[in-house]
C-alpha cells in the first residue's frame, strides 16, 4: 500500500501540469488578441477562465507540492529537502506564486500594466520549464 500511496504525489502533479499547460493555451490565445494576431470575438470569456484556472492551478500547485514533501517522509521514508528534485520545485513554485501574484495585479489594475503583463509572462514561462525539468528529475525519486 505504502508503494502505490508514494505515487499519488507524481499522478497529481502530472495532472496539475496539464492544468498549466491549458492556462498557458488560454494565455496565448489573449496574447494572439492583443497584438491582432488572431481576433477573438469573446476575449472576456477567455480572460475570465484564464485567470480562474490560474488560481485554481496554483493553488493545486501548492496543495501537491506539500504532498511530495509528505510522500517522502511518510511513504518513501526518505528526507525529503535534500534532492534537486526539491531545489528546482520549490523554484518553480516560487516562480508560479509570484507570476500568480503579478496575473493578480494585472486583474486589480495597475499603473505599468504592460510590464507587469511582460513580468507575468516570462515568469510563468521560465516556471513551467523548469517545472518539466523537475518531473524528469522525479523519475528518480519513484518506488
Amino acid at each position: 500500500m505504502k508503494n502505490l500511496l508514494a505515487y499519488m504525489h507524481p499522478v497529481v502533479q502530472v495532472l496539475v501540469l496539464l492544468m498549466a499547460l491549458a492556462t498557458l493555451r488560454l494565455g496565448l490565445a489573449l496574447k494572439n488578441h492583443r497584438t491582432g494576431q488572431r481576433a477573438l470575438a469573446q476575449w472576456e470569456g477567455i480572460y475570465n477562465r484564464h485567470t480562474q484556472l490560474g488560481l485554481i492551478f496554483v493553488s493545486c500547485l501548492i496543495g501537491g507540492y506539500c504532498l511530495g514533501i509528505l510522500s517522502m517522509s511518510w511513504f518513501r521514508e526518505r528526507p525529503p529537502f535534500r534532492s534537486p528534485h526539491f531545489f528546482f520545485g520549490t523554484l518553480a513554485l516560487l516562480l508560479f506564486v509570484v507570476g500568480g501574484y503579478m496575473g493578480w495585479r494585472l486583474k486589480q489594475g495597475t499603473e505599468r500594466y504592460a510590464d507587469v503583463r511582460d513580468i507575468h509572462g516570462f515568469l510563468v514561462y521560465l516556471a513551467l520549464f523548469i517545472a518539466l525539468a523537475v518531473a524528469i528529475m522525479g523519475f528518480i525519486l519513484l518506488p
